[in-house]
C-alpha cells in the first residue's frame, strides 16, 4: 500500500469508527488517563506522504510548553507555564523558560538548561537586543542577558505594564518580530488592559482588549495595531509582510492590517464611531456549525466537523517560508486544533487589496486526544518545530485545576531526508549576514535582519551593511527579496524619508505599499512627501497599495487627512473590496468630526465613489448635533438627483438618528419629503417614510400606520412599519398593537411593541388570548408583561388562575420581577412560582446534588427530543443551539456541553466568572418600564440594550435610571423548576451531536 492510500485509509478507518458509533455514547468514551506514551506518539501522526514526525524532547525535560523561540544558535527557548489556570496565587512551582540544545547532532534535545525560574502567568516570550521579552501578565518583561551566557545579568525589568490580570485564558501572547523591526504580540477579549510604561498615567495609557499590539525596542513605544477578534493566539508574516493571526471560537483566520478593526465575538469597539467590523479573510470555518463541533476530551468527531477541520479553537500560526517541505506548502498557513487533535492548513489566495483564504486537507492528525499543540515554527533545516501541551483539559474546559503539569512533548515534521544543521549566527560578519537576507529558509533571514538591527542601534557603522542592501534593493529581480533588502535597510536606519518617497514610484507594488507604511510610522512628513502620496492615491492601479494608503490615513495629522481620502475615495473598483473603505472611514472618522463642513461636501462630491464611506460621512456629521448636523445636510439632499447618492444620504442620516426622539424637524423638510415620497424611486421614499418618522412628520406617521394595518401589504413591510412607529414611540398605538394580536402575521412583533405603552387593558387583552399563541409567543407576552408593576400583578394573578402555566415563567422572568424590589409583587411570586436561591454557599452542594442525579445510567433513558423542548421554553430566548435560538448569551453549539460538570457549574453559578460584555443591566425608563438585559451599545445620545425577546434602541432622555450588576445575564434557578424527568431530557439534547 502507498503512503497516500496508507493516509486515506487510516483516516477512513477512524471515521467508520466513529460513525458506527463506537465512540457515541459520553461513558463509553472517556479519555485515556495518559497521553500516548513518548516511544509511540510521534509514530501514531497521520501526515502526508513523505513527512515524517519525530519526537524531539518530552517530559519531564519539557513540561506545559506554552510558547518557545529558536535562538541564532538553533537551539530551542522553551516557557514553561506551571502557574494555570490559577493566575495570581502562589504557585506550587512557578514559571519557567528552560534552553534545549542538541549538542552531539542526532535531532534530539538532549541537553536543558534553565535560563529563568520565578515567573508567573508567562504566555510568550522572544530573544533579542541582548535580553528576552516575556509576557507574564500584567507585565512585559526584559531579562537581560547581554553577555550571552545564558545567565540572566539581573532581574527581569518591566518595559510595559497594564495588561488585566483578569484575562484568564486570554492572555496577551505570541511575541513576534515583524520585518519593520517592531515587537508584534496578541491579546484577548477578556483581557480589558490599558497598557504603557510603568508610572504611566491612566490617561496616556493604549486601551486594548482583543486584537493586536506592537512595542518598539528601541524607542520603548507601544501601540495597539488592530482591535477585535476573539481570542487570538499565533501570529506570522508572510514573504511580503503581510501579517495574519489564528484565533478562537469565531472564524479562525484574520489578515491584519494596522488601523483595522475586526469581528468581535462579543462587545463594542474601542472606537465607537466605526459603525462597520471588518470579516475573516477565510471562506470557511473549521467545524460543522450545525452540529456540536466536537466532543473533545477523546470522545470523537462527527465526519462533517471532522472534513472541516475539528473544531473552533486554534493556536499558533505559522505561514512556512522554510526549505525542506514541499513547494506546495510554501506560504500556506498553519495553526494547531485544540479540539481537533490536528494541525489545520489554508491556502492564502490574493484577492482585491487582502487575501482569501481557501482550505486544504488538514496536515497532521495526533491521534491522540492528549494533544494539545501550541506553537509551530520552521527551524535552520527547514524542519518544523510542534510543541504539545499534552493535557485533557483547555482554556475554561479546564477541570477546576486539573492541569497535568507533568506533560510536554516537542516533535519535529520534516520531508525526506534532513540532517540537524549546526549555526550560529551571531558570529556572521555584517557581509554574512546581508548575504543572508536571500536564504530562501526565511529563519535565517528573519534572524539576520534582527541580529543587524541590534548592531545598529549600538551605534556601529552600518554605511558598508547599506551598500550592500541597496545592490540588492537595485539589482535582485524578485520582489520578495528586494523586499527583504528594504526591510534591512529601514531597521538598520538606512531608509530616510527621501527614499521612501523615492520608493513610491518603484515598479513593485509591494514595494510601494512598504514605503507608504513606513513613511506612514514617520513622526511627521514634509509638503513635498505629501504631494507624492496624494498623487499615488488618485493614480494608484494596485488594490494592495490602496490599501495601505487607507491603513495609512491614521497616522497622519486630521487636518492632513482630506485630500488624501478624497483620492481614494474617487476609486470605485474599490466600493465592493471588503477592507479599503473600511479602512477610510476608520481614518476619516475623526476628522469627520472635526469639519462636518467638509465631510458633507465630500459626501456630495461627484468624485466619491464609495457608498459605505458616503453613508458614514453623513452619519458623523449629525451624530453629535442633530439640529446642526441636519441644517448642514438637508440643503444638499434637496439638490442631489444621483439616486445612489440620495440612498446613500438617506440611510446615513437614518442611521445618525436610530433610537432617538423628540428630534426638532429641520426646516426645508417638507419640500424634500414630498420630492421623495412622489418620485420613482420606492427605496428613498421608504427611506423617507422612516425619516419623517424620526420628525414627527404627520404625513410620515399616517402612511406608515396605514402599511401597518393593511392585510393586502406584504407582510416585511408591515412589519418594519410597525417596529419603525414603536420605535418613535407614535402616541395613540396602543389600540391598533392591541387589536393586532389577532393578526399571525403581525402578532409577535405587537406583543412586543405593547411594552413600550403603559395600558390598563394590555394585560387583560393579551391574557385573553394567551392560550392561543406560540411558544415564541407566550415569550413575547410574558416580556412585555414583566416590564410594568401593574402587568407584572395580572401576570402573576393568570399563573395562579391557571392561565398561564408556571412552567412558561422561567428565571429570568422571576430574576426581571424581583429588579422591581416591589413587596406585594415578591410575595405573589414566591406563592405561585418559588424563589430564587440566594446563597452562594449553597451553590457547590447543589452542583454535587445534580452530578449525582444525573448519573450515565440515568441519561441512558433520557429522550433528547423532549429536552429539544424544555431547551426552546427555557434557554432558546437567550441562546443559540444548532443554529436555532437568540443570540443574547452565547452560541451554545460551540460549547462543551456535553461535559456534565461545565454544564452545571455554568447553569447553576452563571456569575462565578462572567465577560464584562455579559453582565446584567437594568434600565429603568421614565414611562414606567424596567428592562433588564445586556447593553450592546452606548452612543452619546442613545442606548441598545438586548433584553431576553428584543434588541432596543433607547434615546438617554427616555432613561432614568441605569445598573450595572456584576452578575451574569444569565439568572440562577434555572434547574429548580425543571421536573427530574425534564432535567434529565435537557441534559441529553444538550450533549448531543445534532438536532433532535
Amino acid at each position: 500500500m502507498t503512503a497516500t492510500r496508507r493516509w486515506t485509509a487510516t483516516r477512513a478507518a477512524l471515521l467508520g469508527i466513529l460513525a458506527a458509533g463506537g465512540l457515541g455514547r459520553a461513558e463509553e468514551a472517556k479519555p485515556p488517563v495518559a497521553a500516548a506514551p513518548l516511544a509511540e506518539a510521534a509514530g501514531r501522526m497521520t501526515l502526508p506522504p513523505g513527512f515524517r514526525a519525530r519526537l524531539v524532547a518530552g517530559e519531564p525535560d519539557v513540561v506545559q510548553p506554552i510558547a518557545f523561540t529558536i535562538d541564532p544558535k538553533g537551539r530551542l527557548w522553551v516557557a514553561e507555564n506551571l502557574t494555570y489556570p490559577a493566575w495570581r496565587q502562589t504557585p506550587t512551582a512557578p514559571d519557567r523558560i528552560v534552553i534545549l540544545e542538541d549538542r552531539d547532532g542526532d535531532g534530539v534535545f538532549e541537553h536543558r538548561k534553565v535560563f529563568w525560574d520565578q515567573g508567573n502567568a508567562v504566555s510568550g516570550l522572544a530573544l533579542g537586543f541582548g535580553g528576552v521579552y516575556v509576557c507574564a501578565t500584567p507585565n512585559l518583561l526584559f531579562i537581560p542577558d547581554a553577555d550571552g551566557d545564558d545567565v540572566p545579568d539581573g532581574p527581569p525589568v518591566a518595559v510595559l505594564d497594564g495588561w488585566d490580570v483578569k484575562a484568564q485564558h486570554n492572555l496577551f501572547n505570541a511575541l513576534t518580530w515583524g520585518p519593520d523591526g517592531w515587537l508584534y504580540g496578541c491579546n484577548g477579549i477578556l483581557s480589558n488592559s490599558r497598557v504603557g510604561a510603568p508610572g504611566t498615567p491612566d490617561s496616556e495609557r493604549v486601551p486594548i482588549n482583543c486584537g493586536v499590539w506592537r512595542f518598539h525596542p528601541v524607542r520603548k513605544t507601544f501601540e495597539a495595531v488592530a482591535h477585535g477578534t476573539t481570542n487570538p493566539w499565533g501570529l506570522d508574516f508572510d514573504e511580503y509582510g503581510e501579517m495574519f493571526i489564528t484565533n478562537c471560537v469565531i472564524p479562525h483566520l484574520f489578515h491584519v492590517v494596522p488601523g483595522a478593526r475586526y469581528q468581535r465575538m462579543f462587545g463594542q469597539d474601542v472606537h465607537p464611531h466605526g459603525y462597520q467590523l471588518i470579516a475573516s479573510c477565510a471562506d470557511h470555518v473549521h467545524w460543522d456549525t450545525s452540529e456540536f463541533w466536537y466532543e473533545i476530551r477523546g470522545k470523537g468527531v462527527t465526519p462533517t466537523t471532522d472534513r472541516a477541520g475539528g473544531g473552533h479553537a486554534h493556536t499558533g500560526a505559522m505561514i512556512y517560508l522554510g526549505d525542506n517541505w514541499p513547494e506546495e506548502y510554501r506560504n500556506s498557513i498553519f495553526m494547531n486544533n485544540i479540539h481537533g487533535h490536528r494541525v489545520n492548513r489554508d491556502r492564502l489566495e490574493r484577492r482585491g487589496s487582502g487575501y482569501v483564504a481557501r482550505h486544504e486537507n488538514d496536515f497532521l492528525l495526533a491521534n491522540d486526544p492528549w494533544f494539545r499543540g501550541m506553537e509551530l515554527k520552521y527551524g535552520p533545516d527547514g524542519g518544523v518545530f510542534l510543541t504539545d501541551w499534552s493535557d485533557v483539559g483547555e482554556c475554561h474546559e479546564n477541570d477546576a485545576d486539573g492541569a497535568h503539569r507533568e506533560n510536554g512533548r516537542i516533535y519535529k515534521i520534516t520531508y525526506g531526508d534532513v540532517k540537524p544543521v549546526k549555526v550560529d549566527l551571531a558570529k556572521l560578519g555584517d557581509e554574512e549576514l546581508v548575504t543572508l537576507q536571500l536564504h530562501k529558509n526565511d529563519w535565517y533571514v528573519r534572524n539576520a535582519r534582527r541580529l543587524l538591527q541590534e548592531r545598529a542601534a549600538s551605534g556601529k557603522d552600518m554605511s558598508g551593511v547599506h551598500g550592500a542592501l541597496r545592490a540588492i534593493l537595485q539589482t535582485n529581480p524578485d520582489d520578495t527579496r528586494k523586499l527583504r533588502a528594504f526591510w534591512a535597510l529601514h531597521v538598520t536606519g538606512g531608509l530616510k524619508e527621501g527614499d521612501l518617497a523615492r520608493a513610491l514610484g518603484h515598479p513593485s507594488e509591494h514595494l510601494r505599499a512598504w514605503a507608504v507604511r513606513l513613511l506612514g510610522d514617520l513622526p511627521e512628513r514634509s509638503a513635498g512627501t505629501r504631494r507624492t502620496i496624494g498623487r499615488l492615491a488618485a493614480a494608484e492601479p494596485s488594490p494592495r497599495v490602496r490599501l495601505a494608503l487607507a491603513s495609512a490615513l491614521q497616522r497622519f495629522p486630521v487636518r492632513d487627512r482630506w485630500p488624501l481620502a478624497e483620492h481614494l475615495m474617487s476609486h470605485a473598483e474599490d466600493a465592493a473590496d471588503p477592507m479599503i473603505p473600511l479602512l477610510i472611514w476608520y481614518g476619516l472618522e475623526p476628522a469627520a468630526a472635526a469639519d462636518p463642513d467638509q465631510a458633507l461636501w465630500l459626501a456630495e462630491s461627484a468624485e466619491t465613489r464609495l457608498p459605505l464611506v458616503r453613508r458614514s460621512l453623513v452619519r458623523r456629521t449629525i451624530a453629535d448635533d442633530a439640529k446642526a448636523g441636519l441644517a448642514r445636510a438637508l440643503p444638499a439632499l434637496a439638490r442631489i438627483d444621483d439616486p445612489q447618492v440620495r440612498r446613500d444620504w438617506l440611510e446615513g442620516t437614518i442611521e445618525a438618528l436610530r433610537g432617538q426622539k423628540n428630534v426638532a424637524r429641520p426646516e426645508g423638510w417638507a419640500a424634500v419629503f414630498a420630492r421623495l415620497t412622489r418620485g420613482d424611486d420606492p427605496v428613498a421614499r421608504d427611506q423617507a417614510l422612516r425619516l419623517g418618522l424620526v420628525f414627527g412628520d404627520p404625513q410620515a406617521i399616517a402612511l406608515l400606520r396605514e402599511t401597518m394595518t393593511s392585510r393586502s401589504a406584504p407582510a416585511e413591510a408591515r412589519i418594519n412599519s410597525l417596529q419603525a412607529l414603536v420605535e418613535q414611540r407614535v402616541p395613540g398605538l396602543t389600540p391598533q398593537l392591541q387589536a393586532l394580536l389577532g393578526d399571525r402575521a403581525l402578532r409577535g412583533p405587537a406583543l412586543r411593541g405593547l411594552a413600550a405603552y403603559p395600558d390598563d387593558a394590555t394585560a387583560r387583552v393579551i391574557l385573553g388570548r394567551y392560550r392561543d399563541f406560540s411558544e415564541p409567543e407566550r415569550a413575547d407576552a410574558i416580556q412585555t408583561l414583566a416590564t410594568r408593576p401593574a402587568d407584572a400583578l395580572a401576570l402573576l394573578g393568570a399563573v395562579e388562575n391557571g392561565t398561564v402555566p408556571a412552567r412558561d415563567l422561567n428565571a429570568g422572568t422571576a430574576r426581571q420581577l424581583l429588579a422591581f424590589q416591589n413587596k406585594t409583587i415578591a410575595e405573589r411570586l414566591e406563592k405561585v412560582w418559588g424563589t430564587l436561591r440566594p446563597t452562594a454557599r449553597e451553590k457547590a452542594p447543589l452542583i454535587a446534588r445534580y452530578k449525582a442525579e444525573l448519573t450515565p445510567e440515568r441519561l441512558k433513558v433520557a429522550d433528547p427530543a423532549r429536552g429539544r423542548a424544555v431547551f426552546q421554553r427555557q434557554c432558546a430566548q437567550c441562546h443559540a443551539l444548532f443554529g436555532e435560538g437568540g443570540d443574547v448569551g452565547p452560541n451554545l453549539t460551540g460549547s462543551d456541553r456535553a461535559n456534565l460538570d461545565y454544564v452545571l457549574e455554568n447553569v447553576l453559578d452563571p456569575s462565578a466568572t462572567v465577560a464584562k460584555d455579559y453582565r446584567l443591566t437594568t434600565i429603568a425608563t421614565r414611562d414606567g418600564r424596567l428592562l433588564s438585559g445586556i447593553l450592546r451599545d452606548q452612543a452619546e445620545k442613545t442606548l441598545t440594550i438586548q433584553t431576553v425577546n428584543e434588541r432596543l434602541t433607547l434615546d438617554r432622555s427616555e432613561v432614568e435610571e441605569l445598573k450595572e450588576s456584576p452578575q451574569s445575564m444569565m439568572p440562577e434557578g434555572l434547574f429548580e423548576k425543571l421536573s427530574p424527568e425534564e432535567l434529565r431530557d435537557l441534559i441529553a439534547y444538550l450533549a448531543a451531536r445534532a438536532p433532535r
